[in-house]
Parts: C-alpha cells; structure tokens; sequence
C-alpha cells in the first residue's frame, strides 16, 4: 500500500514537471479514457456526470486549443482500444449538426469509426463568445455499437 502510494505521489510530481494540472478519468462505452489537463491561467477545465466543460477568460483561441488537444488524446487512446480489440480505425470525422446564429452556438460531433461496428465519439458545443458572455465548450461524449 505505501509503495503504490509512493508511486502515485511520483507520478503527480511528473505531471506537474510536465505541465499537467489535472488528469479527468472518463468512463466512455466500457473503457476508462484518461485526459491529462494541461495548466493553462486563461483556461479552465472541469467535468461534471461526464460532461467536459472548457471555459476560460475573454479570449477565444486558448479554449479552442485546449479543445484540440482533448481531440487529439481522444484520437490516441481511441486507436490504443482498436489494437486491443484488434480492429482497424476506418474513419475520423468532425462534422457540423446545427448553428443557432441567435443564441452563438455551434453544435458538432467529433467521432471515431473502429471496424464498422463500433462509433466513439463526442458531441460538442461551442457556446461563442458574444460581448455577454466568454464562450464555452461544453463535450459530451458517447459511445455505439452497431450490429
């Protein structure tokens, strides 16, 4: 119990040497995916009954990166689960499902297609930036199987 404890305290001090503030475990379809947070001053990252929220400061952009960065570490650990299970990744896609020009919200979905059977993915938001309010990502991710 203390060596594993030991670990875990020398694991923490790697992530913080590495820049990592935090780490968000999400379960999606069975598996565990794991998003190590960057510390960022002008961006915040939080999740609640797994939903991610991104949300930071007036500017726009870092909460736009940071959203690329939880992207491509999904993209990782998702082609990780296709080797496991011994299946190809056929397709990756982001594509676009609704823009409400009143409210200032995009609405996409980002997924992963392994085999033909198996879509993991997530939904996004992007509540933008208006004047009344900074923007806000708001990523909820899903998991399909398909017969």
């Amino acid at each position: 119990m203390i060596a594993l404890q030991h670990i875990r305290e020398k694991e923490k001090e790697a992530k913080k040497k590495l820049g990592i503030a935090k780490t968000i475990e999400l379960p999606i379809g069975g598996s565990m995916f794991y998003f190590d947070i960057p510390d960022h001053p002008m961006v915040y990252v939080s999740e609640t009954s797994g939903i991610i929220y991104i949300n930071g400061s007036s500017y726009w952009e870092p909460e736009l990166l940071m959203l690329k960065d939880l992207s491509n570490e999904f993209v990782n650990q998702t082609i990780e689960l296709a080797k496991v299970i011994s299946k190809p990744v056929t397709k990756i896609d982001d594509i676009q499902l609704g823009l409400d020009e009143k409210k200032n919200i995009e609405k996409r979905k980002f997924y992963v297609l392994i085999g033909d059977t198996i879509e993991i993915g997530f939904y996004y938001n992007l509540y933008l930036p208006d004047g009344k309010r900074n923007g806000i990502v708001e990523i909820i991710p899903y998991y399909k199987q398909y017969k």
